[in-house]
């Protein structure tokens, strides 16, 4: 069987117009990160072609040659992500107190939830392969969030710890993904039934541990990007088969294509393709008690906060050689991870010098000292890594039209500048 076979065989009836619609150029998207500001005000800044996505107020098309160099991407008030890759996250209650992304990276659906639930709620961002588990840290890193811990583990590994803890599960599973291929053409020439099997036996040991994580009353959201039944309708159907206690809440949504309470979105919605279900577990959802992590005391970290911030009441944690700082408590989970709460770095030749990651905190926004409004130039400025003029003394937090930016030390008049190295570029 061929791709056009196989699209013939899953929609008998719109196969000729799917298949037309195929061939022309993918669809490009963001959503906002409502944690950040308004939709008016993140929109404000959003000064390149767009326009809404009609089935989600915080979804929009775009029309940009590289969205990356945008002000409103740099200052972490959208995240690049194709319109109908965001739509499974709007499905869940926001109601949630620890969340599990098992397969995270880059980070879309995370973030996305993220921007939904509260700030006090927590969430694991897991992916098992450790470089995209980097770049899922650096996503949540420029969007702001604190409240996530990331992890490189097998799915099996973190349902092993938290059995029955969680009370929302996110599987964003790896596929075929036949709903990429106007991105992506050459999955139509490599299409293979034996990698769709493969794929499905994969999604099922993964569904597995989401099962296994999940407390009483919970959800599990499960989604992908490709067509194909055997991971698709298929999957969510074995799972409540093999645990009767799973049932889909079927999604009140008249202007999708909802059948047997499952959404599979095509190019006829005018976005990519992407599957979801929502299902919950019998049972009520119980408070976890779950023990506190070990703090810690650093003199040179206290004596920094206690000087630059105005933060009386904190949580200080150290993975390895590294420090992070919380503003709630953090859980132990058992689990090692790569970042959680608030990066700050690490002490370097007995002093401490802050990271990026402290200054883009949303948490923390108007809890710094020193903080400056960078004005047009001065933006242009700061993004290639110069020096600005600036009247303050010691570390301070930079910023544009109230979004945090990076931070610098200032002293003589002049602003020396912190912003990474890697995120620097010329305007």
């Amino acid at each position: 069987m061929n791709f056009e076979e196989a699209m013939r065989r899953t929609f008998p009836e719109k196969a000729d117009e799917l298949l037309k619609l195929a061939e022309e150029a993918p669809t490009q998207g963001f959503f906002i990160n409502r944690r950040k500001g308004s939709v008016e005000e993140i929109l404000s800044l959003c000064d390149f072609p767009r326009k809404e996505y009609p089935y989600s107020p915080d979804l929009f098309y775009h029309d940009c040659a590289n969205i990356g160099k945008t002000k409103a991407f740099e200052l972490g008030l959208i995240y690049s992500q194709e319109p109908s890759a965001g739509m499974p996250v709007t499905l869940i209650d926001p109601d949630v107190s620890l969340a599990v992304d098992l397969c995270a990276a880059p980070g879309g659906k995370s973030c996305g939830l993220l921007s939904r639930i509260s700030s006090k709620a927590k969430l694991i961002a897991n992916d098992v392969n450790y470089s995209r588990a980097q770049i899922l840290s650096s996503n949540l890193e420029r969007l702001g969030f604190s409240n996530a811990a990331v992890t490189s583990l097998p799915t099996a590994k973190i349902a092993e710890k938290l059995q029955g803890k969680a009370d929302l599960v996110i599987v964003d599973a790896p596929c075929s993904g036949e709903g990429m291929v106007r991105k992506y053409p050459e999955i139509r020439e490599e299409y293979n039934e034996n990698n769709i099997r493969l794929n499905a036996e994969r999604q099922k040991a993964v569904l597995e541990d989401a099962y296994r994580c999940l407390m009483p009353g919970g959800q599990l959201l499960y989604s992908t990007c490709t067509f194909a039944e055997e991971e698709d309708e298929q999957q969510v159907l074995s799972l409540m088969a093999r645990h009767p206690d799973m049932h889909l809440i079927a999604p009140v949504r008249p202007d999708l294509p909802v059948k047997d309470g499952m959404i599979k979105l095509t190019f006829l919605e005018g976005s990519e393709g992407q599957f979801m279900a929502l299902l919950r577990k019998d049972g009520v959802k119980t408070k976890q008690v779950l023990p506190g992590k070990r703090c810690v005391k650093e003199k040179l970290i206290d004596d920094f906060l206690q000087k630059e911030t105005d933060l009386k009441e904190y949580y200080l944690y150290r993975e390895k050689d590294r420090f992070f700082l919380s503003l709630q408590e953090e859980s132990e989970y058992g689990l090692p991870c790569l970042r959680y709460g608030i990066d700050l770095g690490e002490l370097k030749k007995g002093r401490y010098e802050p990271s990026h990651a402290f200054y883009r905190a949303n948490t923390l926004k108007g809890r710094y000292r020193n903080s400056y409004s960078l004005n047009e130039e001065e933006y242009r400025q700061f993004i290639q890594g110069l020096e600005i003029d600036c009247p303050l003394q010691g570390y301070t937090a930079v910023g544009y039209r109230g979004f945090a930016l990076g931070f610098g030390k200032a002293g003589g008049g002049k602003l020396k500048n912190k912003y990474p190295k890697g995120l620097r570029r010329v305007v």
